[in-house]
C-alpha cells in the first residue's frame, strides 16, 4: 500500500530483535518506522523500541499495527507509538498524517 502511494520503503523483515531494529532504523536514518505484531508479547516490546529510538538526536516516529492493537484500541498509546493502523490500507493515511505533523 505504501509503495503504491509513492513512499520509499526499507523492509527489515520478520524475526528481528528490538535492539537490531532500533540499530538499523538509526543507521538508515529512518524517520517513520512501521511495526506490525501478531502477539501481545511482541506488541508490548514496542515500548522498549520506542524508548531506544527516543535516545537519538532525532526521534523516530513509530506507527504500529497488528492483532493486539486491534483487540485493544488504546494499546498503541500505552506502548508510546505515534499512531496505529487497523489494516494495511490505513498505512498511507497514517504516514501522511505523521509527515504533516513533522513539517
Amino acid at each position: 500500500m505504501l509503495q503504491a502511494n509513492g513512499y520509499q520503503l526499507s523492509d527489515y523483515g520478520a524475526g528481528i530483535t528490538v535492539d537490531e531494529l532500533a540499530s538499523k532504523a538509526k543507521e538508515d536514518n529512518i524517520e517513520i518506522l512501521l511495526v506490525s505484531t501478531l502477539m501481545l508479547n511482541a506488541a508490548l516490546r514496542v515500548k522498549d523500541l520506542v524508548d531506544m529510538l527516543s535516545l537519538g538526536e532525532k526521534r523516530v516516529k513509530v506507527i504500529v499495527g497488528g492483532a493486539p492493537f486491534r483487540f485493544d484500541p488504546q494499546l498503541w498509546r500505552e506502548v508510546g507509538a505515534d499512531a496505529m493502523g487497523k489494516s494495511a490500507s490505513e498505512a498511507p493515511r497514517a504516514v501522511a498524517k505523521i509527515i504533516k505533523g513533522m513539517t
